[in-house]
């Protein structure tokens, strides 16, 4: 362990606790950041060490490789939350549920489906999370945005570029640090929040290891039906196994590997692309070492 100016850096941090997936290596170097100034100082420890940066949330919708990272992963967990009439203003490292939870017992509406979807706010805002006709995109007002020089900036909705799982910081060096979201007042937000929530338990492997959806879906259709189409349903690969809930979830069964779950998803796309003429993405961020 070491520091620099007055940010804690640990070597060899191992990261499959950080993950949803529980799979992964060590980082060369992690610390975790709490405010703006230490991403920033984040940020300096690299450029001096000639290092690359990953910016880490909650960890869901990423793979981290057996070998680990060769750089220095920062830890985002900047953490407020405050609530000013109907504009919430929320820190990158927030939980995105816990956030869905919370709007919803104030009687907002617009982020009722983030209740269930595993990750943080930066997280959410990076790949656009949606689902049951609700987005980060519908809701989001501005997004405050530092850069690897050390700038911050804030980004309105329409400079953030958002499409479906995209957005322009997936283009971007840089780190998400906190966003303000513009909500509507609904007293039905809260029964619709548990609504939305209680089909998530029904139709997802929630308590299971995994990283969320592994592939986008498709235009007319989605990644789920072309795989249970598929019959590869309980379909296993070491460690890793396709949920029967849900086959566009890959499950962490025992001990998996990053090998073991990059070699089933390259069975899932070979045979959907096979069958149906079809070739799935991945929506899953697969981190190189």
């Amino acid at each position: 362990m070491q520091f620099f100016k007055s940010m804690k850096v640990q070597k060899n941090r191992s990261l499959k606790e950080f993950t949803t997936f529980k799979i992964g290596g060590r980082a060369k170097y992690f610390v975790e950041a709490k405010t703006f100034d230490e991403v920033k100082q984040g940020f300096l420890f690299a450029k001096e060490h000639n290092l690359k940066t990953f910016i880490l949330g909650k960890g869901s919708n990423i793979l981290f490789d057996d070998k680990g990272y060769f750089g220095l992963v920062i830890y985002n967990n900047i953490n407020f939350l405050r609530i000013s009439k109907t504009n919430v203003y929320v820190g990158a490292g927030y939980s995105f549920p816990a956030l869905g939870v919370r709007t919803a017992n104030n009687n907002l509406s617009g982020l009722e489906f983030a209740a269930g979807v595993p990750g943080s706010v930066g997280g959410a805002i990076f790949m656009n999370a949606s689902s049951y006709s609700q987005s980060v995109s519908d809701a989001i007002k501005s997004v405050v945005y530092l850069t690897l020089d050390g700038e911050i900036k804030t980004l309105k909705k329409d400079d953030c570029n958002f499409e479906y799982r995209n957005s322009v910081f997936q283009k971007m060096n840089g780190a998400i640090l906190s966003s303000v979201f513009s909500l509507k007042q609904d007293e039905n937000a809260k029964n619709r929040q548990l609504e939305i929530f209680q089909k998530k338990i029904k139709n997802q492997p929630m308590n299971e290891k995994n990283a969320g959806c592994v592939f986008k879906n498709p235009k007319d259709t989605s990644a789920k039906i072309l795989i249970d189409q598929c019959s590869l349903k309980n379909y296993k690969m070491g460690g890793a196994i396709i949920s029967h809930v849900h086959p566009n979830f890959i499950i962490n069964d025992k001990q998996a590997t990053s090998k073991d779950v990059l070699d089933l998803m390259s069975h899932i796309k070979k045979v959907v692309k096979e069958r149906k003429n079809i070739n799935l993405i991945e929506e899953v961020k697969v981190i190189a070492p």
